[in-house]
């Protein structure tokens, strides 16, 4: 089975919250995808595929798929437009020798957002509890208390993971379709400075540069965080 092949293969986690993400998109006011020069990036054993929209209230919707012989993993962001006020949507998991290794969701706020945006999330929150909890790093002080980030031990805790992104990817696109732009220069240079601290502190996290040097190179690595995984705002 060939790398895309093993992409489309719809009984893993990946394949599963890849659907729920391209399906989140589907409604969302003016959604337009974007193309990318790395749509599909090829290496020895390694594929990345990116899926890249834009829509109104968001700058930027980033879906990931990598996989090699030993690692398969989703990595998604929706990005907010600095001119509404928005928090940041989350999903990554990894899955490694047929393991969940790591799954974290979250919807990351921007400036006190938790104040009068976070009473849904809040309650969904409740809903699930995980028994593989991980910690986060130190730079992790951009997601919210109701980050979920864990090892995935079986099935039942894999189908649980699903329901609350899910939900949360609910929450979230609703707070989109309903935001309403804000154009108040010291509001949008707040939200820009918030963004930017977020991009920064996820840029920090060395596995990520670690695992894309070891299959390609530190520049190649650098570059696509930069301006794939994790590129800053602009105003």
């Amino acid at each position: 089975m060939t790398n895309l092949e093993r992409l489309e293969d719809s009984t893993g986690p990946c394949y599963n919250l890849d659907l729920l993400i391209k399906a989140a998109t589907i409604g969302l006011p003016k959604c337009e995808e974007i193309i990318s020069d790395y749509s599909e990036v090829h290496k020895d054993d390694v594929t990345i595929v990116n899926r890249l929209w834009t829509c109104q209230g968001l700058r930027r919707i980033h879906l990931e798929r990598a996989i090699t012989p030993k690692f398969e993993i989703l990595h998604s962001v929706f990005w907010p437009d600095p001119n509404y006020d928005l928090p940041v949507f989350g999903c990554d998991i990894v899955v490694a020798g047929g393991n969940v290794t790591a799954a974290i969701v979250d919807i990351s706020p921007f400036h006190k957002q938790l104040d009068y945006m976070y009473d849904d999330i809040r309650d969904v929150s409740n809903q699930y509890n995980f028994d593989g909890v991980r910690h986060l790093p130190e730079w992790g002080d951009v997601f919210s208390p109701y980050c979920k980030f864990q090892r995935l031990k079986n099935g039942s805790e894999i189908d649980k993971f699903y329901k609350c992104t899910r939900e949360y990817i609910k929450i979230y696109t609703q707070m989109v379709r309903e935001s309403q732009e804000d154009i108040e220069w010291l509001d949008v240079l707040r939200r820009y400075d918030d963004q930017l601290y977020y991009v920064n502190q996820q840029r920090k996290n060395t596995k990520t540069k670690a695992v894309l040097s070891q299959w390609f190179d530190t520049s190649w690595a650098n570059t696509y965080i930069e301006q794939v995984l994790f590129d800053k705002p602009k105003l």
